[in-house]
Protein backbone atom coordinates (compact mmCIF):
# COMPACT_ATOMS: atom_id res chain seq x y z
CA UNK A 1 0.00 0.00 0.00
CA UNK A 2 0.94 3.73 -0.67
CA UNK A 3 1.22 6.25 1.51
CA UNK A 4 -1.99 7.84 2.41
CA UNK A 5 -2.93 10.78 0.66
CA UNK A 6 -6.03 11.96 1.95
CA UNK A 7 -6.41 10.85 5.77
CA UNK A 8 -10.14 12.25 5.87
CA UNK A 9 -13.43 11.43 4.82
CA UNK A 10 -17.10 13.03 5.46
CA UNK A 11 -19.92 11.06 4.81
CA UNK A 12 -23.68 10.92 5.34
CA UNK A 13 -26.43 8.21 5.64
CA UNK A 14 -28.68 8.16 2.36
CA UNK A 15 -30.31 5.24 3.79
CA UNK A 16 -31.77 6.51 7.09
CA UNK A 17 -32.31 10.17 5.32
CA UNK A 18 -34.95 8.47 2.45
CA UNK A 19 -36.67 5.66 5.01
CA UNK A 20 -36.40 7.29 8.59
CA UNK A 21 -36.07 10.67 7.81
CA UNK A 22 -32.78 11.28 10.20
CA UNK A 23 -30.06 13.08 8.98
CA UNK A 24 -26.34 12.44 9.84
CA UNK A 25 -23.24 13.45 9.30
CA UNK A 26 -19.76 11.29 9.90
CA UNK A 27 -16.33 12.23 9.72
CA UNK A 28 -13.94 9.24 9.74
CA UNK A 29 -9.66 9.82 10.36
CA UNK A 30 -7.93 7.26 8.72
CA UNK A 31 -5.61 5.61 10.60
CA UNK A 32 -2.27 3.50 9.43
CA UNK A 33 -2.99 -0.17 8.64
CA UNK A 34 -6.40 0.05 7.07
CA UNK A 35 -7.76 1.04 9.96
CA UNK A 36 -9.76 4.53 11.04
CA UNK A 37 -12.01 6.13 14.20
CA UNK A 38 -15.22 6.75 13.13
CA UNK A 39 -17.46 9.91 14.93
CA UNK A 40 -21.10 10.25 13.52
CA UNK A 41 -23.93 12.52 14.61
CA UNK A 42 -27.63 11.77 13.71
CA UNK A 43 -30.62 14.35 14.25
CA UNK A 44 -34.08 13.41 14.23
CA UNK A 45 -32.44 10.27 15.22
CA UNK A 46 -34.91 7.29 15.65
CA UNK A 47 -34.78 4.12 17.54
CA UNK A 48 -33.90 1.39 14.67
CA UNK A 49 -36.90 1.40 12.66
CA UNK A 50 -39.65 1.49 14.48
CA UNK A 51 -42.77 3.25 13.53
CA UNK A 52 -41.25 4.45 9.93
CA UNK A 53 -44.49 6.21 8.50
CA UNK A 54 -45.95 6.77 11.15
CA UNK A 55 -43.12 9.40 13.34
CA UNK A 56 -44.97 12.72 13.62
CA UNK A 57 -41.95 14.20 15.32
CA UNK A 58 -38.73 13.39 16.51
CA UNK A 59 -36.27 15.46 18.73
CA UNK A 60 -33.93 12.87 18.98
CA UNK A 61 -30.17 13.03 18.60
CA UNK A 62 -27.67 10.34 18.64
CA UNK A 63 -23.86 10.45 18.89
CA UNK A 64 -21.62 6.92 17.62
CA UNK A 65 -17.86 6.28 17.84
CA UNK A 66 -16.50 3.30 16.07
CA UNK A 67 -13.34 1.79 15.64
CA UNK A 68 -13.03 0.38 11.76
CA UNK A 69 -10.57 -2.49 10.77
CA UNK A 70 -10.75 -2.80 6.79
CA UNK A 71 -9.61 -6.17 5.63
CA UNK A 72 -8.25 -5.53 1.97
CA UNK A 73 -4.44 -5.85 1.68
CA UNK A 74 -4.69 -3.68 -2.04
CA UNK A 75 -7.07 -1.02 -0.81
CA UNK A 76 -6.50 2.23 0.97
CA UNK A 77 -9.39 1.89 3.44
CA UNK A 78 -11.87 0.61 1.38
CA UNK A 79 -12.98 -2.97 0.56
CA UNK A 80 -15.02 -5.24 3.04
CA UNK A 81 -14.72 -3.65 7.09
CA UNK A 82 -15.75 -4.75 10.50
CA UNK A 83 -16.39 -2.42 13.46
CA UNK A 84 -17.04 -2.11 16.88
CA UNK A 85 -19.36 0.37 17.97
CA UNK A 86 -20.85 2.21 21.30
CA UNK A 87 -24.01 4.80 20.62
CA UNK A 88 -25.15 7.60 23.09
CA UNK A 89 -28.95 8.99 21.95
CA UNK A 90 -31.15 11.31 24.00
CA UNK A 91 -34.32 12.59 23.19
CA UNK A 92 -38.46 11.45 22.01
CA UNK A 93 -40.31 10.04 19.00
CA UNK A 94 -43.75 11.09 19.00
CA UNK A 95 -45.62 8.22 16.38
CA UNK A 96 -49.37 8.65 15.28
CA UNK A 97 -50.30 5.66 17.46
CA UNK A 98 -53.58 4.96 16.22
CA UNK A 99 -56.61 7.04 14.13
CA UNK A 100 -60.28 6.39 13.31
CA UNK A 101 -63.03 8.87 12.49
CA UNK A 102 -65.79 9.11 14.57
CA UNK A 103 -69.24 9.07 13.53
CA UNK A 104 -70.96 10.62 16.34
CA UNK A 105 -69.12 13.48 16.36
CA UNK A 106 -68.23 13.93 12.98
CA UNK A 107 -64.51 14.50 13.67
CA UNK A 108 -61.46 12.86 12.74
CA UNK A 109 -59.41 11.53 15.85
CA UNK A 110 -55.86 10.96 16.00
CA UNK A 111 -54.02 9.54 18.81
CA UNK A 112 -50.15 9.98 19.52
CA UNK A 113 -47.69 8.12 21.60
CA UNK A 114 -44.45 9.92 22.51
CA UNK A 115 -41.52 7.14 23.80
CA UNK A 116 -37.81 8.10 25.60
CA UNK A 117 -35.38 6.75 23.34
CA UNK A 118 -32.54 8.16 25.41
CA UNK A 119 -29.88 5.25 26.28
CA UNK A 120 -26.60 3.58 25.42
CA UNK A 121 -25.69 1.30 23.43
CA UNK A 122 -22.64 -0.99 22.56
CA UNK A 123 -22.62 -3.44 19.28
CA UNK A 124 -20.72 -4.02 15.95
CA UNK A 125 -20.97 -3.81 12.41
CA UNK A 126 -19.75 -5.00 8.99
CA UNK A 127 -19.73 -3.20 5.14
CA UNK A 128 -17.89 -2.64 2.14
CA UNK A 129 -17.07 0.47 0.66
CA UNK A 130 -15.97 1.35 -2.64
CA UNK A 131 -13.49 4.47 -3.81
CA UNK A 132 -14.41 6.65 -7.12
CA UNK A 133 -10.76 8.69 -8.08
CA UNK A 134 -9.22 8.35 -4.95
CA UNK A 135 -11.95 11.12 -3.65
CA UNK A 136 -15.78 10.07 -3.92
CA UNK A 137 -16.75 6.65 -1.49
CA UNK A 138 -20.00 4.62 -1.59
CA UNK A 139 -20.40 2.20 1.49
CA UNK A 140 -23.21 -0.43 2.39
CA UNK A 141 -23.10 -1.62 6.13
CA UNK A 142 -25.38 -3.51 8.71
CA UNK A 143 -24.97 -2.94 12.76
CA UNK A 144 -26.42 -4.34 15.66
CA UNK A 145 -25.91 -2.92 18.83
CA UNK A 146 -27.78 -3.92 22.08
CA UNK A 147 -29.21 -1.02 24.60
CA UNK A 148 -27.50 -0.43 28.22
CA UNK A 149 -30.16 1.63 29.45
CA UNK A 150 -33.25 1.81 30.34
CA UNK A 151 -35.88 2.06 27.54
CA UNK A 152 -39.39 1.17 26.82
CA UNK A 153 -39.53 -2.14 26.70
CA UNK A 154 -42.58 -3.00 26.58
CA UNK A 155 -42.66 -0.84 23.25
CA UNK A 156 -38.80 -1.26 22.53
CA UNK A 157 -36.22 -4.13 21.74
CA UNK A 158 -33.36 -3.81 23.78
CA UNK A 159 -31.51 -4.79 20.54
CA UNK A 160 -31.28 -2.41 17.72
CA UNK A 161 -30.17 -2.99 13.96
CA UNK A 162 -29.42 0.02 11.37
CA UNK A 163 -28.93 -0.25 7.96
CA UNK A 164 -26.45 1.81 5.41
CA UNK A 165 -26.25 3.57 2.21
CA UNK A 166 -23.38 6.18 2.94
CA UNK A 167 -21.91 8.75 0.17
CA UNK A 168 -18.83 10.48 1.36
CA UNK A 169 -15.96 12.59 0.22
CA UNK A 170 -12.33 11.85 1.37
CA UNK A 171 -10.31 15.46 1.52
Amino acid sequence: MKQLQKKNEISSNLFDLVVAGSFNVNYERYLEKNQSLFIGATFFDTYAYYDIGYIKDSDAISLKAAYVIYFSKKKDHAGFYFYPQAKLRTGTVTVEDYYYYDYISDTNVEEEYTYDVDGFSLGFGIGHKWVFNDTFTLGINGEIARNLGSIDDDYLDNVEPRFGINFGIRF
